[in-house]
């Protein structure tokens, strides 16, 4: 039998990121429970018609217990894409909030809270100055 994957879909949108995995599970034979969350109905919306399979969860991600969505506590795989406009480059300037770093450290309460075998983040060098 084969082993069911965990695949969380952080701040999805119309779910390129979600076909990218789905299709590199399909060529190593791989099953997967997708898991998409997005406050936006339009962006939900959008991803469910394209992954009409998907575990879809319409909520504010700083509220969302990760327990909710992951009842066992694996996610094998944790994609995140969180807004980024008021603290990266963006927008086509220099940042202008540095206090919009809320969405970003949620993925680090979901590290913490659950048993993450891999994340991806979406690539903002900014994040690299946020301990300093």
């Amino acid at each position: 039998m084969k082993k069911t994957f965990n695949v969380v879909d952080m701040f999805c949108g119309a779910g390129g990121e979600s076909t990218g995995i789905m299709r590199a599970a399909m060529e190593q034979d791989m099953k997967v429970n997708l898991f998409a969350i997005n406050h936006w109905e339009l962006a939900l919306e959008t991803h469910a018609t394209n992954h009409p399979y998907a575990n879809h969860f319409r909520e504010d991600i700083h509220c969302l217990d990760p327990k909710k969505v992951i009842r066992k506590g694996t996610v094998d795989l944790l994609w995140a894409s969180p807004e980024c406009t008021f603290f990266s480059i963006a927008r086509g300037a220099k940042p202008c909030e540095k206090q919009g770093r809320i969405s970003p450290w949620t993925v680090v309460k979901w590290v913490e809270t659950l048993d993450v075998r891999r994340f991806i983040i979406e690539n903002v060098p900014e994040f690299i100055h946020w301990g300093a």
